[in-house]
């Protein structure tokens, strides 16, 4: 259907089921609405609230060689829309596409209907098997969704693990480091008599160094984190490389 804005939308019944459908169908952009209905009187008191228009059933052959959508919700004991008429609508309206939704109980349309050419038929068992089929989907949506935060959480969770191992991580790094500044110091009088160029290299070559060695036990330090997440393992490293000393 796409959007109802510039359908001409037919509702036959004054009943609250007709009610509920045409407050619907403002709220999803339908403007042309007219209601027909036995009662003439109760018909316009319902158009009233949607600014359409009123109708009697006398009128209905002429209102649906002009309608797009038509929604039948009456109490009648038998169809008030007929194949007949339906064919007699679709040769006043060139065989433009017609969607006919019944959900009165009994039905109002005439199920035949449904085997015209450019007649789209919908009854209650229609609606519902549409109805079960948007649930379906929306369960399986809301499954992908539910798998989504779930490794999102993970995610997370794994990153506040890995987060308090960053302390010691910083500790090693800053101990390693202060042990090559150390080490540099000692053969400063040689690193002085280099080029520039080669004290880049030599500074670059010691980092590199440094990096190689902490790379391990720093990636080791975060895994055991995450899988086991025990303080245990961060006062083990801690221990085992004199940070506190």
């Amino acid at each position: 259907l796409g959007t109802l804005t510039g359908k001409k939308i037919l509702v036959i019944g004054a009943g609250e089921m007709a009610e509920l459908t045409g407050t619907h169908l403002i709220g999803n952009g339908a403007e042309d609405i007219t209601v027909v209905n036995r009662s003439i009187v109760q018909a316009a008191a319902m158009a009233e609230k949607f600014h359409g228009r009123a109708a009697g059933l006398d009128n209905l052959d002429d209102i649906l060689s002009c309608a797009d959508i038509v929604i039948s919700s009456t109490g009648a004991p038998s169809y008030i829309i007929t194949e007949s008429m339906i064919r007699r609508a679709l040769s006043k309206r060139k065989n433009r596409l017609l969607f006919l939704i019944d959900i009165a109980v009994p039905r109002d349309i005439d199920p035949a209907v449904d085997n015209i050419e450019n007649v789209y038929l919908y009854n209650i068992d229609n609606l519902q098997n549409i109805v079960d089929e948007n649930i379906k989907n929306r369960r399986r949506e809301a499954l992908k969704a539910e798998k989504i935060v779930e490794e999102e959480v993970k995610l997370y969770s794994n990153w506040l693990k890995e987060l308090e191992a960053v302390p010691t991580i910083i500790s090693l790094r800053t101990k390693a480091e202060g042990i090559v500044r150390a080490e540099m110091e000692k053969a400063q009088g040689w690193i002085n008599s280099m080029e520039n160029a080669d004290k880049e290299k030599i500074e670059a070559l010691v980092k590199g160094i440094v990096n190689k060695i902490l790379h391990a036990p720093v990636t080791a330090l975060k895994e055991e984190k995450v899988e086991f997440d025990s303080p245990d393992i961060v006062a083990a490293v801690r221990q085992l490389f004199r940070l506190d000393d």
